[in-house]
């Protein structure tokens, strides 16, 4: 939304990945907001894009250290990349019976 892009992978084959929920659980509480609502920056769609690209092609090759369990957020206003880490909740209803 805006000039900020967000970037993960979820992985269900490595068990101690995050799922989705885990990093966005339902609260009820959130009206969501729409990028149509928001706008987007342009040229942040093509940068987010190409690096899910390139995180799909290391998936892919099984190569490089990709995202799982890590968050990318980029803000586009200042070039900032900041990288948090995403522990799988072991209570999440979506993944919590992934072995």
């Amino acid at each position: 939304l805006g000039f900020s892009g967000q970037l993960a992978v979820f992985d269900p084959r490595q068990t101690e990945s995050p799922c989705y929920h885990c990093l966005f659980p339902e609260t009820g509480d959130d009206a969501p907001l729409r990028c149509a609502e928001a706008g987007v920056f342009a040229p942040l769609v093509g940068v987010i894009g190409a690096a899910q690209a390139q995180e799909a092609l290391k998936c892919l090759a099984k190569t490089g250290q990709s995202l799982v369990g890590r968050l990318m957020l980029w803000d586009g206003m200042t070039s900032d990349v900041r990288v948090l880490k995403v522990p799988r909740d072991p209570a999440c209803a979506v993944c919590q019976t992934r072995i």
